[in-house]
């Protein structure tokens, strides 16, 4: 199967910035952004059905890192155009495990963006 690298987390992080609930966000000094992830995250699997239609896209996600590391929400913030290449994003986006981020020397639940770039082979 044909793999895709996981990041232009980077990119994309530098111009958004870290994306955050609302009801995470607060006054007080803000969070440093969980870390991305190194070995911990498979890159996702280009769907069969996907490479036999030829698809590809841009999926563009929020995703909401746990105080445990995990990975507990996830949005789409703007779509691959195609539903399948979107939910399989958000399918390995959810078995990464990331170092969560840290607020006053404790971990804390934080959003961060990414974005997976599906092209053909």
């Amino acid at each position: 199967m044909i793999r895709l690298p996981l990041f232009c987390m980077t990119a994309l992080a530098l111009l958004a910035g870290c994306v955050q609930s609302p009801a995470t966000r607060t006054a007080a000094a803000p969070a440093q952004p969980p870390q991305l992830p190194q070995q911990d995250c498979a890159p996702p699997v280009y769907p069969q059905e996907a490479l036999q239609a030829r698809m590809s896209g841009v999926s563009m996600m929020a995703f909401l890192v746990g105080s445990d590391g995990t990975v507990r929400e996830s949005r789409l913030l703007k779509s691959s155009g195609h539903a399948i290449l979107d939910h399989a994003a958000e399918a390995a986006l959810r078995l990464c495990r990331f170092k969560p981020a840290l607020k006053n020397g404790h971990t804390v639940a934080a959003w961060q963006p990414v974005q997976y770039a599906w092209s053909l082979p």
